[in-house]
């Protein structure tokens, strides 16, 4: 039992992480373009987040529109019906809206990730079921998914090392994943952060190229070509690999 619970809090710990983040960005349903003018009766809360949230969507959309270079702080308090004020209320600059943005994608990500989530599974299933999450998911946030995954590059050093800190906080959860199976499948292997690292980084090449040359609109065409993928590398033994 000892096995097993650690392999659980090695998992929820950082899941834990990834969704922090989320919740920190945590986005509205059915936002308003904009808030009625004068006394409207709607509580302080849900008014920030209304501004919050349509300023990181702004923000996603102006990136995935027109490169991150080329977004104005103007352009965003502008698509999303804010103040310019009331945006340095949230962010110190148009990059730190979207480091935020693509945390929040982040935690959509390790959800699509941690659900689909069977023990018992064979291998290939497993990974087509966390794929085909992971592609609905970005396809159903085509303007965060150009933005944080392509032209997340163009931001700058603190945007990138955020950005590949997801990538490994992402490798620990699959990587956690692989040992919780070896505990329902005695012919599992569980993969190390590493490997596990490498495989995250793969499949994020992979969707780097369907976003910038197709859109993210067709990353759901991708799914079985990508659990190939991922099962093949999933299957690699690294303990038997030798340079020679």
């Amino acid at each position: 039992m000892v096995h097993i619970r650690r392999v659980a809090d090695v998992i929820v710990d950082v899941f834990a992480k990834i969704l922090h983040m989320k919740n920190n960005t945590q986005l509205t349903p059915k936002v308003p373009q904009s808030l009625p003018r004068g006394r409207h009766g709607l509580s302080r809360e849900f008014v920030r987040t209304s501004q919050r949230t349509r300023l990181l969507d702004a923000m996603a959309d102006l990136t995935a529109e027109k490169g991150y270079v080329a977004v104005t702080i103007g352009d965003v308090v502008a698509r999303g019906c804010v103040a310019k004020r009331t945006f340095y209320e949230y962010f110190t600059d148009k990059e730190a809206c979207l480091i935020a943005a693509g945390e929040y994608l982040a935690g959509e990500v390790a959800e699509a990730i941690v659900i689909p989530h069977d023990p018992d599974m064979p291998l290939y299933h497993r990974a087509a079921a966390t794929i085909r999450g992971l592609l609905q998911t970005l396809q159903n946030h085509p303007s965060y998914a150009r933005a944080c995954l392509v032209e997340i590059w163009a931001v700058g050093p603190t945007a990138i090392k955020r950005r590949l800190e997801v990538s490994r906080q992402l490798a620990q959860l699959l990587a956690s994943l692989s040992l919780d199976v070896t505990r329902r499948q005695s012919n599992a292997r569980a993969i190390h952060e590493t490997h596990a690292l490498a495989v995250i980084s793969a499949i994020e090449g992979y969707l780097f190229r369907v976003i910038y040359f197709e859109g993210a609109h067709h990353l759901t065409d991708h799914v079985d070509t990508l659990a190939q993928l991922a099962t093949g590398f999933l299957n690699v033994d690294m303990s038997r690999l030798k340079v020679e």
